[in-house]
């Protein structure tokens, strides 16, 4: 059960090396690399320009090499990969024909990592009032992971779906893919079901449930041991903050009895980067140190919990 993090702009900051240096110095265990941040932006993908995901395998396995060399030398874990989005844009069928490849790849580097999951987030309308009918909305959820099973079954890797939300008028935000989280689970299940084997499990954002005001004992308890990873963030119940936790209005009580009674034994992985890139160059170090205090907190009492 690593403490993990989202290392935010750590690297563009401070290097690769002095990066993952100052995680493991300040009691980082593990990291989620974000490819999206590191590599392949939203707004790259969105605009169609061209992006290192468009060349050879080998070519991202080179420009990714120091951060697994730096992860090695300081015993930071990779303990979760994060594939580029969106992979799927209404009326945009050449951002889907793109990301399948982007996707495969984002895989194979997955396995490359040494992490065993690649969190892919699932395809929706960001339009609050998006018209798409439930049955059409797993149809392009469909379309977009069948595609991947035989890349997951020869990486050894599991794809991780996500609950999303979306925007409405005046900054509000709504239930989007994967918060109805009795279908969550069953999408996942029957992902798993076409795979023929456990190839899907589902990564829980605490920070879109909590902005959604959805209960989260209940949504994960329903998931249950389909929860594979975690992103645990903060906010004030209006934006995606990714603060850390107990400075915004979460309800950590309930996320860390859900874990204790669905058995989660996986990684703790704090996204809270905002919560560490706000603070200046020089306080950033106190910064990683609380997210590591916290985490230990949660880690002792879930596992004196099942003592």
């Amino acid at each position: 059960m690593l403490i993990s993090v989202h290392p935010g702009k750590i690297f563009k900051k401070f290097g690769i090396d002095e990066g993952f240096r100052m995680l493991h110095e300040n009691g980082i265990e593990g990291i989620q690399f974000g490819m999206g941040g590191e590599i392949m932006s939203n707004s790259v993908v969105r605009s169609g320009e061209p992006n290192l995901m468009d060349e050879p395998l080998e070519t991202i396995i080179e420009y990714v090499r120091p951060y697994k060399e730096a992860s090695e030398k300081y015993n930071v874990a990779i303990s979760q990969v994060h594939a580029p989005f969106p992979c799927w844009l209404p009326g945009r069928p050449d951002v889907y024909e793109r990301m399948q490849d982007v996707l495969k790849k984002s895989i194979a580097v997955t396995e490359y990592m040494e992490s065993p999951h690649c969190i892919i987030h699932p395809p929706f309308d960001p339009n609050a009032f998006s018209m798409y009918t439930r049955e059409q909305e797993w149809e392009t959820c469909r379309s977009v992971y069948e595609p991947l099973i035989p890349y997951l079954k020869k990486h050894h890797v599991m794809a991780l779906l996500e609950n999303m939300f979306s925007r409405g008028v005046e900054g509000e935000r709504y239930a989007a893919v994967c918060s109805d989280f009795q279908e969550a689970a069953r999408w996942v299940d029957d992902l798993n079901e076409i795979a023929g084997e456990e190839c899907f499990g589902f990564n829980y954002d605490s920070g879109h449930c909590f902005l959604i005001r959805q209960n989260l004992y209940r949504s994960m308890t329903i998931l249950g041991k389909r929860i594979k990873a975690l992103h645990l963030q903060d906010n004030n119940g209006h934006i995606d903050d990714h603060i850390l936790p107990y400075t915004g209005q979460t309800p950590w009580e309930m996320v860390i009895q859900a874990l204790i009674d669905i058995g989660y034994d996986g990684d703790l992985n704090y996204e809270t980067a905002r919560g560490i890139d706000n603070f200046p160059a020089e306080l950033e170090d106190i910064a990683l140190q609380m997210q590591a205090r916290i985490g230990c907190y949660m880690r002792d009492r879930i596992l004196a919990a099942r003592k």
